[in-house]
């Protein structure tokens, strides 16, 4: 089989592709449970969950640029740890059995690690998450408008809105308004800081951009939350401002 004939049979999109770890420098992988992964993809945009042996619940997002997957990931471990923020670089190829493969080199807890994932038949039914864990203050369920932002200026009819969840101390959630035409975000909340990626597609260049930002939680006197982000995107620092709607 040729380079050219392997890459011409990759597919344009994983968009609802489930992968399963079969193996993993960080982890032993569970021959009956491995971790599981299921994307979604928009254009260039990535984003999606995994399960499995070692994660009770994992969110990522990312971009693709041709037959390499930049991710981003938040999860929580299966033995109650803190939840764990990474980066990960993939390959996607097509191998001989005719199945997609991720050959992945990711960082956790500052050490880099390899791992590589088949694709595998779809689960008709994933596991509840656990409703019970929160973390504090809870955010799931509220929306937001940005308010400022050095990035862009900011609709007064049509600011970009967010909608946040959050489950077993992950907050995730998605955006879309003036100058976006669609975004994904994913963190952890800790020591009254909201630690997240994200990933967008910009509306005037058509370029899908990855970031991160460390933002403030603030409760506003009328108890009403205010996001204060300090964010990098595509390599330049920005300053913005959200604010919970009523």
């Amino acid at each position: 089989m040729t380079a050219e004939t392997t890459t011409a049979a990759i597919p344009a999109s994983i968009d609802d592709i489930e992968f399963v770890m079969i193996s993993s420098s960080g982890s032993a992988v569970s021959e009956t449970s491995p971790t599981r992964f299921r994307y979604q993809q928009r254009g260039q945009m990535l984003w999606g969950a995994y399960i499995g042996d070692t994660v009770q619940l994992g969110r990522f997002v990312g971009r693709r640029d041709g037959d390499t997957l930049t991710i981003c990931f938040a999860h929580k471990p299966i033995d109650g740890g803190e939840v764990v923020l990474g980066t990960a670089q993939s390959v996607l190829r097509r191998g001989d059995d005719g199945r997609l493969y991720l050959d992945e080199t990711f960082e956790k807890d500052g050490e880099e690690h390899l791992s590589a994932c088949v694709e595998a038949e779809p689960l008709a039914l994933w596991p509840a998450l656990d409703p019970a864990h929160t973390s504090e203050p809870r955010l799931d369920g509220t929306s937001f408008v940005l308010q400022s932002s050095t990035a862009s200026t900011v609709s007064e009819t049509a600011p970009t809105r967010f909608e946040f969840s959050e489950n077993s101390g992950i907050i995730w959630g998605h955006y879309f308004g003036d100058t976006v035409t669609g975004g994904r975000c994913v963190g952890r909340y800790r020591g009254g800081v909201l630690e997240e990626y994200f990933v967008h597609h910009v509306v005037a260049t058509d370029a899908t951009l990855l970031g991160d930002s460390a933002t403030t939680v603030k409760q506003m006197d009328d108890g009403r939350f205010e996001l204060i982000e300090d964010f990098v995107l595509d390599g330049v620092p920005g300053y913005s401002v959200c604010v919970q709607l009523a």
